[in-house]
């Protein structure tokens, strides 16, 4: 989650993350999201956001529909994952205990 060069999470999401003064604010805050959205959800939000707002910004962490010609992404990621699986239903594990 924290991984500023993996996952990006933190460049546009703030929440109860260490280092407050390196989070973004483009997204929505992070704290109690883990209330708000059920597991399918959140593994539905970061796999591909564009299924739930189509002019999201977020980047389509493991693309259910591969989109080569995506423009918001830079090229070499492109039509390609971001995250694999796993790393996937980690990040949903840990955004559940945001409470």
């Amino acid at each position: 989650m924290q991984q500023r060069q993996k996952s990006l999470c933190v460049l546009c999401h703030a929440g109860p993350f260490t280092e407050p003064h390196l989070q973004g604010n483009i997204g929505p805050d992070l704290t109690g999201v883990g209330a708000r959205l059920t597991a399918a959800q959140l593994r539905l939000r970061i796999a591909d956001m564009k299924r739930v707002n189509s002019q999201t910004i977020m980047p389509r962490y493991y693309p259910i529909v591969a989109d080569s010609a995506e423009i918001r992404v830079g090229t070499q990621w492109r039509g390609k994952s971001i995250l694999d699986a796993a790393e996937i239903e980690d990040l949903v594990a840990y955004l559940q205990t945001l409470r």
